[in-house]
């Protein structure tokens, strides 16, 4: 049976999480919460610590909570991130996002990739499916690991709450349609991997969350 192991990184001052998932020596990063050089050494240290090769940087999205790091880790790695099309407006405006939030930032180069609903992600022995989730931020995706039982989501579910709608490109009702169309068909005890917060379920969110009842 594959296992995927998912060790969570939790960084930056909005609290966001960024995620090293592996199996069998080969590994992802998914978002880069990494916002200074000790945080960025947490995630390498686990990685050298563990005799990983990473194979792949994704993004959930490109909020600037979740692309601080983007920059450092692909040159750390010499890897290109991959993203959503739609993505791509907020990636390039990186660091105007950041300097409103009182951020420096510099600009990350344009994705090895863009990725699409059902193309898959493989490293060690895991492959991944793509979900398109829009709805929180243009261009959301979320990766589902199928055999290990999860979903990584970024910021579209949480535990017991959604994703917020109030930033350009975001929209309730697409979000709503994302959460119930396509994460709410995936099994109840799929555990979920939010981009802040702790782990939950789908199966409990159906039942508990106060945003979907």
């Amino acid at each position: 049976m594959v296992i995927t192991h998912v060790e969570t990184f939790t960084h930056n001052p909005f609290g966001t999480n960024s995620y090293v998932c592996h199996s069998n020596s080969e590994a992802v990063i998914v978002d880069a919460s990494c916002s200074n050089e000790e945080e960025e050494t947490q995630i390498a240290d686990y990685i050298r610590s563990n005799g990983l090769t990473v194979k792949h940087l994704l993004l959930t999205h490109a909020h600037v909570d979740h692309i601080l790091g983007c920059r450092a880790l692909s040159i750390r790695y010499d890897l290109l991130w991959q993203a959503h099309r739609d993505s791509s407006t907020w990636l390039e405006g990186a660091p105007d996002q950041a300097r409103m939030y009182g951020f420096q930032m510099e600009s990350i180069p344009s994705p090895k990739k863009w990725l699409s609903e059902q193309d898959t992600i493989t490293f060690g022995d895991t492959e991944w499916k793509v979900l398109y989730t829009p709805g929180h931020a243009p261009g959301s995706i979320c990766f589902v690991d199928d055999a290990s039982q999860f979903v990584i989501a970024g910021d579209v579910l949480f535990q017991q709450s959604i994703g917020r709608t109030d930033l350009p490109g975001g929209d309730l009702g697409t979000l709503m349609q994302s959460i119930f169309q396509k994460l709410f068909t995936l099994p109840d005890d799929m555990t979920v991997y939010s981009g802040h917060g702790p782990p939950t379920k789908i199966g409990f969110e159906r039942r508990h969350n106060p945003f979907l009842q």
